[in-house]
């Protein structure tokens, strides 16, 4: 397990964590209000709350590169990265602000970065995902919990082009390649 990053704003009223995740040990879903959460104050059991609260990690509150705008009660965004893939987990009820800027710039940009690095960007509303690519974005719809997706590099006359797929965690296309779980993703872990 890594050390966990130095935290550098506090949550101040937002709770979006709350919804947009789901915590498997308090059988609450995705995308639907933590029933201990007092929207907009915080956790109402904060002091005995699940492992998989205590472990996550909201990208607003350690990146000192993100300004007030990102802050997830504003942003409808919240950011955090597990393993080689940063997630943008956008409030269902907003789906679409994470095209807004100027977070979909950023977004294209940290996905241009990620790439170079053997790293992703992925885009998850509720079940739905949406790999990001530096020359569009590829709505890959529900990825099933037994489905992963990956990016790959396919050399074409003009450069590289990156395409993203939708694959069953036992593939063996998906053998030597980083996959992105979003079931995993799905859960503060």
């Amino acid at each position: 397990m890594t050390e966990p990053l130095a935290t550098i704003r506090s949550c101040d009223g937002c709770t979006l964590c709350c919804k947009v995740f789901a915590v498997p040990t308090l059988d609450k879903p995705a995308g639907t209000w933590c029933s201990h959460c007092a929207i907009g104050q915080g956790c109402k059991i904060y002091d005995t709350r699940p492992a998989e609260c205590i472990a996550f990690q909201c990208g607003y509150l350690v990146e000192p590169g993100l300004d007030e705008r990102w802050k997830p009660s504003e942003s409808r965004l919240v950011l955090w990265s597990m393993g080689q893939t940063m997630f943008i987990h956008v409030d269902p009820q907003r789906p679409d602000a994470w095209r807004r800027e100027p977070f979909y710039s950023s977004i294209k940009q940290w996905a241009v970065e990620a790439l170079a690095a053997g790293a992703q960007v992925a885009v998850q509303i509720g079940a739905r995902a949406v790999m990001i690519l530096p020359d569009r974005d590829v709505d890959l719809g529900v990825v099933a919990s037994d489905e992963i997706a990956v990016t790959t590099r396919v050399p074409t006359p003009g450069g590289v082009r990156y395409e993203a797929l939708k694959l069953k965690k036992n593939d063996p296309r998906a053998a030597n390649l980083t996959p992105v779980d979003f079931s995993m993703a799905a859960t503060k872990r």
